[in-house]
C-alpha cells in the first residue's frame, strides 16, 4: 500500500510517499516559502529524478499540485497515476479534548477540526490547509488525521491537571496535553524492539530533541507524564521557546 504523508506548516509542505509493504520511501520533498514569489520546491524521488525549483507558489493548493504532479509526471514520476495512493496521512498538532486518536476525515471531522484552530494558532490552521488542499486535488482518496496530542490522551489526571479551578478545565479544556506524540510513540516502541523486550512491560523515558523538545515517561505502552503542557511552550528550553518560566517574569519586565 502506498501512503502519502503530509506535514503542512504555515508556509511550507513537507511530504513523503511511503510503500508500507516494502517499508521504504518512494519520494520525499518540501515546498518552502509558500505565498512568496521565490518559493522553493525540492523533490527527491528514489526511483525518479531529483529536482529543485524556485517559483511563485501563492497558496497550499498550488503547492500540493506541484507535489502531486512531481509524483506522477515526467522524469520525477514514481507513480503511474494518483489512484495508486491508498491514503493520505496528515499531521495535526493539537487535537484538544475532541480527538484522542487518529480519524478518517469527513464533514463532521472537518467541522470539529475548525472548532479547535484557536487552541494552537500557529500550527492547527496550517495543518487544516494541508487537508483542504489534498481534498481539492484527491477528493476520493481517504484522508487520515494523526494528532500529536493523541499519545498523551491517557496521561492520568495527577499528571495532566493544573492547579487551577475545575471550571477552567470544564469550560475551556485547560490541561496538559503533551505534544510530539507520534515521535514518543515510535521511539518507545523502537526501544522495546531493539532491547527485544515486551513493550507493555517496560518503563521508558523518551526524549524528542530538536528545535522543539519534550520528554515523556512511558509505562506499559502508555504515556504517564510529559514535559509539554496546554501548548508546546511548556517544559524544556527550545530553539525559540523558553520552556518553563516564572509567570511573573513577563509582567515584571513590562
Amino acid at each position: 500500500m502506498k501512503v502519502l504523508v503530509i506535514n503542512c506548516g504555515s508556509s511550507s509542505v513537507k511530504y513523503q510517499l511511503i510503500d508500507t509493504e516494502g517499508e521504504y520511501v518512494l519520494a520525499k520533498g518540501i515546498v518552502e516559502r509558500i505565498g512568496f514569489e521565490d518559493a522553493i520546491f525540492t523533490h527527491d524521488g528514489t526511483m525518479g529524478k531529483k529536482c529543485s525549483e524556485t517559483m511563485a507558489i501563492k497558496n497550499h493548493n498550488t503547492a500540493m499540485k506541484y507535489v502531486l504532479n512531481a509524483l506522477v509526471g515526467g522524469e520525477t514520476a514514481v507513480l503511474e497515476n494518483l489512484s495508486e495512493i491508498a491514503a493520505v496521512g496528515h499531521r495535526f498538532v493539537h487535537g484538544g479534548i475532541k480527538f484522542s486518536e487518529s480519524v478518517i476525515v469527513n464533514d463532521l471531522v472537518m467541522e470539529d477540526l475548525k472548532s479547535i484552530l484557536d487552541i494552537a494558532p500557529l500550527h492547527n490552521p496550517a495543518n487544516l490547509l494541508g487537508i483542504e488542499a489534498c481534498l481539492a486535488s484527491m477528493p476520493d482518496t481517504p484522508q487520515v488525521t494523526v494528532f500529536d496530542t493523541a499519545f498523551h490522551s491517557n496521561v492520568p489526571p495527577k499528571a495532566h491537571m493544573y492547579a487551577l479551578p475545575w471550571k477552567y478545565y470544564e469550560k475551556y479544556g485547560i490541561r496538559r496535553y503533551g505534544f510530539h506524540g507520534t515521535s514518543h510513540y515510535y521511539v518507545s516502541n523502537r526501544a522495546a524492539e531493539i532491547m527485544e523486550r515486551p513493550y507493555k512491560e517496560l518503563k521508558i523515558i523518551t526524549c524528542h530533541l530538536g528545535n522543539g523538545c519534550s520528554i515523556d515517561a512511558v509505562y506499559g505502552g502508555h504515556a504517564v507524564d510529559t514535559s509539554m503542557g496546554f501548548t508546546p511552550l511548556e517544559g524544556l528550553m527550545m530553539g525559540t521557546r523558553t520552556g518553563d518560566i516564572d509567570a511573573a517574569v513577563p509582567l515584571y519586565i513590562m
